[in-house]
């Protein structure tokens, strides 16, 4: 779910102020973690509800924020996920061929993940044909939109003011 952020009309000037892209790519990444460790807060408390008190395996403690990967200077990809989570077919000729290119795989986790092998978190978020879904990284995500923007801006003006300073 891509979202654009307004009312960053003073950024705007900083970033001409700066001049150098690569630098406020880094600032908007270190920003963008900031905004989106509340997303995973939320998550994390979400999960903690559900998780099995006696069981070794859990989930809450599995949530991570994790930076994507992204072309060019323009773009910073922030996500919030579970370790041991869906994976990505690579982009290659067998997966083109077999039309699998976009869709994910599961993987089984790992035992030495600091929440124990969860993989099974994919069932209670997206459900399966046997269970209804019941959802804890989405509403993180929904119920907390305003606040992550008003932290990014906030966050990624400070981080540009740092780096003004520098120069």
């Amino acid at each position: 779910m891509a979202n654009e952020i307004t009312g960053l009309d003073g950024v705007q000037a900083k970033l001409r102020q700066l001049g150098n892209q690569r630098k406020a790519k880094n600032a908007a990444v270190r920003s963008s973690r900031k905004a989106m460790n509340i997303v995973k807060k939320a998550a994390v408390v979400n999960a903690k509800a559900f998780d099995d008190k006696d069981s070794p395996e859990k989930i809450w403690k599995n949530i991570v924020t994790k930076a994507g990967k992204t072309k060019g200077v323009d773009n910073v990809v922030m996500k919030v996920g579970v370790k041991g989570g869906a994976k990505n077919y690579g982009t290659n000729a067998d997966n083109r061929r077999a039309n699998r290119i976009g869709r994910t795989y599961q993987t089984q986790g790992d035992k030495k993940n600091p929440g124990g092998d969860t993989w099974y978190w994919r069932f209670k978020e997206f459900g399966s044909a046997t269970n209804s879904a019941d959802p804890f990284l989405r509403p993180a995500l929904n119920n907390n939109m305003d606040a992550v923007q008003a932290e990014f801006s906030r966050a990624y003006k400070e981080e540009l003011d740092k780096e003004i300073a520098k120069l």
